[in-house]
């Protein structure tokens, strides 16, 4: 070959297609924080395929997903929805998210009512009461039925 031919060939082989890394890398850097999660979501998964020695697509079949959906949720790239997420828990039962329920600033403010309101104390006391022992059947008070 000659250099006019080599150099036409380098030309029409790089002018074909861009590889697209700065697009990818622009990617990755704005969604870091949801891969971070994902990524997690990925290892206590696998981890907990492996300790319950189920395979993966077992645990697909249990989802209801292809085999490959699977793949995608243990190489921890597929953006999750709280559905899927709430179903990979119920198949395995773990917990893969922890939402607070209050805010610091909640609690404060939920104790100051508590301690203006005696009703409120004593219904809340009940509930603990209740979350405490695990023996008791929860009964609506105002039917007196098993809920």
């Amino acid at each position: 070959m000659t250099d006019t031919e080599i150099r036409e060939k380098l030309t029409s082989i790089a002018m074909e297609k861009s590889s697209g890394w700065l697009e990818k890398a622009k990617t990755r850097r704005g969604n870091r924080a949801w891969l971070k999660r994902s990524q997690a979501i990925a290892l206590r998964v696998l981890r907990t395929l492996r300790e319950k020695e189920m395979t993966q697509k077992e645990l697909s079949s249990r989802l209801n997903v292809s085999p490959q959906q699977i793949s995608k949720i243990v190489k921890g790239k597929e953006n999750l929805t709280l559905e899927t997420i709430s179903k990979i828990e119920k198949a395995l039962g773990i917990s893969l998210m922890n939402v607070p329920l209050y805010e610091k600033s909640q609690i404060v403010e939920a104790s100051e009512y508590l301690s203006k309101n005696f009703y409120a104390k004593k219904a809340i006391q009940r509930t603990l009461e209740y979350n405490l022992d695990p023996k008791k059947d929860f009964v609506c008070e105002n039917t007196n039925s098993a809920a």
